[in-house]
Order: structure tokens, then sequence, then C-alpha cells
């Protein structure tokens, strides 16, 4: 008989079996259900890897892969249009011509500017999308907007919405890494890579420059082998005291 009046290790599993089994049986279908899911989707992917760059206030699209040619025919002149765009400095500035020369590039004829001599060479390899638009001139809500389709905060970024929908290959890896500027992360801070409503594991998994990208991935410092005995001697001399206290319980 035990009369030691504090709950056991053995009490403790088996009040809580219950619960932890009822968890791990819920996880383990809900696994079940995801791969069924992405081996009956329509989906085949070719594409095995994707590396979203951000830059926050990067180059101009018209000086680099967005050739527009009445450009230089309106230099100089203000826009005659009857729409009212949403403006940054609140005044309406004059057009203003491409800085960079525009050629036809490779076999495809993919109008790239001299900006990028080397990246005009693969011109056939290239996607490019030029029917993006934002409703913004604000950095920070055309931040939103391109990393998550809303210009509000509070919603999925696009990683992880690529892995919620596509599944995960390895559930003991992050989702996808987010690689910060050492200078600082965007404006719009870790909603940038948020999985916001959707299950946390989609979230994506922010490295650090430097030595250490990851916290506490390792001990702060080594610990010499005297000190790691002398820590399980310790552990092992309060376990033989719980053992004096309690007593032996039979299997």
């Amino acid at each position: 008989m035990n009369d030691y009046n504090q709950q056991t290790r053995r009490e403790f599993f088996n009040w809580g079996m219950n619960g932890l089994g009822a968890t791990a049986l819920a996880t383990l279908l809900s696994r079940e259900s995801t791969l069924a899911a992405s081996k009956d989707s329509k989906l085949q992917p070719k594409a095995r890897r994707a590396i979203h760059i951000c830059l926050v206030g990067g180059m101009s699209h018209v000086d680099s892969f967005d050739y527009k040619s009445e450009l230089k025919k309106f230099h100089g002149k203000s826009l005659q249009t009857d729409e009212q765009p949403d403006l940054f400095f609140g005044k309406m500035g004059l057009l203003r011509q491409q800085d960079w020369e525009f050629k036809p590039r490779g076999q495809s004829g993919l109008m790239i500017s001299d900006m990028f001599p080397r990246i005009a060479e693969l011109a056939d390899d290239l996607t490019i999308l030029r029917s993006m638009e934002s409703k913004s001139a604000n950095h920070t809500p055309a931040l939103f907007l391109a990393n998550s389709g809303f210009e509000f905060n509070g919603f999925p970024s696009m990683g992880s919405w690529i892995s919620y929908g596509m599944g995960l290959e390895n559930e003991s890896l992050p989702a996808y890494v987010v690689l910060n500027d050492e200078r600082g992360a965007p404006n719009t801070g870790a909603s940038t890579w948020s999985s916001s409503f959707l299950p946390s594991n989609h979230q994506g998994v922010v490295f650090r420059g430097g030595s250490q990208p990851v916290r506490d991935l390792f001990p702060a410092r080594k610990v010499d082998s005297q000190r790691d005995a002398a820590t399980r001697e310790f552990i092992q001399a309060i376990n033989e005291q719980h053992v004096n206290q309690t007593g032996i319980e039979s299997a």
C-alpha cells in the first residue's frame, strides 16, 4: 500500500492516458486524411523548391521587366486620366521614361532592361507576371498584399498557403524557412511569414544571420564531462530520496 499523499508518476499517466491517447489518435487520423487527400489531388507540381525574394522598396518594375513603350512618348507630361490614383505624397508627379534601355531577349523576345544583363541571358527560362497591381501606394499595405493577397494584417502568407495546400514532405522539418536581412525585418514584421488562422506548423521559421541561425539549437556553453557527471549523480540522488519516501510500487 502506498501512503504517499502526493500524486505519483504512475497515477499521473493513468489519469492522463485517455486525454493523451485521444490527442494522439486525432493526430494520426488527421495525418492519414492529409495523405489521402494529397494522393487524390489532381495537382502534380513539377517544381520541388521555390525562393520568394521580398524586396522592401525594391527597384521599379518599369526599369526592370515591365516595358512601357508609351512612357518615352509622354516623358515629362502629366497623366491624363479620369481615375483618382492613390498618391503617397498627395501630389501627382510627371510621367518619366525608363532610365534603362529595354531589348528583346532570347528566342521568346522577352523585354528585359539592361539593368540585368546576366538574367537577360536566361530569358527563355523565365516566367514574368505583368498582371499584378496594388491598390495602395503605402509600403505596409503593399507588403501585406504581396505576401498574403490582402492589404490588411491577419491573413496567412503565401508560403503558408502553399504548405497547407500541397502538404508537408517532412513533418520533422519546417514548412519553409525565412532568411531575414541582418539590418532588420520588413516593417510588416512576423506577419509577413505568419500562418495566421492556418495550423501553426505551416508558419515560416526564421533563420538568423551569423553563427547561430537557429536559437537554442546547441547549449549556450559547452558542458564538461565532470559537470555532466555531477548533474546525473544529483538526479540519481533525488530519485533515491523519492523511493525512500514513497517505497517501490510493484508492477
